[in-house]
This record gives C-alpha cells, structure tokens and sequence, in this order.
C-alpha cells in the first residue's frame, strides 16, 4: 500500500517575524526595561521601559512570538501580552494554578513554521494555548526550569537547580529528555538569584545573578557540544527573564 505524501505545510502570513527581531530579549528587573541581547557581540541595547501595572509584582519570565507579541509571567502568576513595538502592555486572561514557570516557543517541527507556548514549572511540562489560555500537561520534569526553543523544533529546558545544572532536550509529546548536558562549574544553586536562558545559534546563552549586595548578571555561554563559557562577569544587568523567537537562526 502506498504511503501517504505529507500534508502541505501552510505558508506563513506575508508579515511572518516582521514585528520581532530575531535577537534575544530580555527583562532588567532594576528598571522593569526590555532590551535587546545579540550574541554576536554580547552586547545589550534599549528597547524601553515595560508598563504593564503596579499591581502585577516583578517580572519573573518572558517568551516571545513571531508575531511581535512578547508574554511576561509577573511574580503574581499574571501574565502580560507586551507589542514588541508599541511596547502597549495587556493582561491576558490566563488564570491557571500552575505556579511559577519559565516558558518558551518551539515550532512544531522542522518544515514548518507554526510554533507552540511551552511551560514549565517545578514538576511538570505543559503546553499553553495563547488563542484561549487553556493549559495542557505533558509530563513530568525533574526540578524548576527555563525553556527556550526554536525552528528546528525543538524545546530545551535549563536546570540550575540540579547537581550539577542541566541543559536538556525535550521531548515536546511526553517531556522525556532526549539528549542532556551537564554542567560542571555552574553556580551553586543555593546562591543563585535569578536565572533565565535562550537558545541562538545553534548555541545558549544563561543569564545568572547570584545574591550579594553589589551582583548583577553574569553572562554564559554554552556551545553546542556542551562547553560552558562565562563571557561576561558582571554585566550591570539584572536579567529576570529571555526570550527568542522562532525566527531566530538555529546554526
């Protein structure tokens, strides 16, 4: 019996990524701004100030769509829609108990453009609808993570929190670890502040306060094979969340 061609894959709007740059973006806690990280000259610029109400705590995690549209989680559990270009802000009607989660976009494979929310809080993997903001488990995951993905379809999850920190591929059905790389050096995670991460390149980029009076955002780099690199002690930032959309390059 014959096997059945694939369906065609749906071209993309004429406006696809037109809205987002295909850099990093990241949220300085200190002044509630977003900016923009590039990994080619590990340089961070300006975008401007977020505004998205007093009542909504700190910001704690962001992803970002194609469609120009970035979503912040606040320490409120709230989550803000944010125009990467107006920067208007909007309280989207997600309402879960899930707790706090990192979150990222990840296409829904590698011949197609079409992504998906994905989130993740200590214990467990979902997918997030951003139409309806119903909330869908996957599968269990090991410890708190943060997500990022990208258009070769995959999701990755950053584990500071284990003996030794982990960088692990996810199974995007069954949240299963696919591949995984330890990383021997990282901070300790009881001294650790903050924390968010993103994928670029074929490569990731870790955004790391540790406490103590005077600390900021020190900058690593992990490479594809795994090799973890601190690029910049100290940044002067203090970076809760990062975002990359699926626009990104992958190599």
């Amino acid at each position: 019996e014959p096997i059945p061609a694939p369906e065609p894959v749906a071209p993309p709007p004429a406006d696809d990524c037109d809205d987002t740059s295909d850099l990093v973006y990241v949220i300085d806690r200190e002044e509630e701004a977003l900016y923009l990280f590039d990994p080619a000259t590990v340089d961070f610029t300006l975008v401007g100030a977020l505004d998205c109400g007093i009542w909504a705590g700190s910001p704690g995690s962001m992803s970002v769509g194609r469609d120009g549209v970035a979503y912040v989680r606040y320490s409120d559990d709230t989550v803000y829609a944010v125009d990467l270009v107006t920067l208007d802000c909007t309280e989207t009607s997600y309402g879960s108990n899930f707790g706090h989660f990192g979150m990222g976009f990840a296409t829904e494979n590698s011949a197609t453009w079409q992504d998906d929310l994905y989130v993740a809080n200590g214990s467990q993997l979902a997918s997030l609808d951003t139409a309806t903001w119903s909330l869908n488990t996957i599968g269990p995951m090991p410890s708190q993570s943060e997500l990022t993905g990208n258009a070769d379809g995959e999701l990755w999850a950053f584990l500071p929190l284990e003996t030794p920190a982990q960088l692990s591929r996810i199974d995007t059905g069954s949240a299963a670890v696919l591949s995984s790389f330890s990383l021997p050096g990282f901070p300790d995670p009881q001294g650790i502040d903050t924390f968010a991460f993103a994928t670029w390149g074929g490569e990731f980029w870790l955004f790391v306060r540790s406490y103590g009076m005077g600390n900021s955002t020190d900058v690593y780099r992990v490479t594809a094979t795994g090799a973890l690199q601190l690029v910049w002690e100290g940044s002067g930032m203090d970076v809760v969340g990062a975002g990359v959309s699926t626009c990104a390059p992958t190599s």
